[in-house]
């Protein structure tokens, strides 16, 4: 199998379903629409523009076959899980504390070793999640899990 024929194939399937996603999000209401139709408008645009440019790789002979490494099928199944877990964990941990945990121990065993990029990313992350919501979207986080701890509430 060619790898053009598969990306070109993953493209256009993502396509499908984030403009479905787009779609849904149109019906929300308007003050919580804005950002679930930016971002799922912007993700159907890059599945589209990478499902052409797949597509004309396609017409052209110079297509590579698809060739699976193992150590790139393991770093998939490596994130696969911890992504399952973090989505799983969060609500219950809390969305800081669980991208501080996450991120890190993502990378770890990824395979980056540079432990102090990998907490500056973490960090980084949690500040974005929070501004994201508190600032630009004027809605709380839930509580996190450790704040629930100390303060009792």
């Amino acid at each position: 199998m060619r790898q053009a024929t598969l990306e070109t194939s993953v493209a256009l399937a993502g396509a499908v379903l984030s403009g479905w996603g787009l779609w849904h999000a149109l019906s929300f209401t308007r003050d919580s629409a804005y950002l679930p139709t930016a971002v799922m408008g912007l993700l159907t645009l890059l599945l589209l523009v990478w499902g052409i440019r797949s597509a004309w790789a396609l017409r052209q002979a110079g297509s590579d076959t698809l060739r699976f490494a193992p150590g790139h099928a393991r770093r998939f199944l490596t994130l696969l899980a911890t992504s399952i877990a973090m989505i799983a964990i969060a609500p219950s941990l809390g969305f800081a504390t669980t991208f501080l945990l996450f991120v890190p121990l993502s990378g770890w065993l990824l395979g980056y070793r540079q432990g102090k990029w990998l907490v500056v990313t973490a960090i980084l992350f949690s500040l974005l999640i929070y501004l994201i919501f508190q600032i630009v979207l004027d809605r709380p986080l839930p509580p996190e899990m450790a704040l629930r701890l100390v303060t009792g509430s």
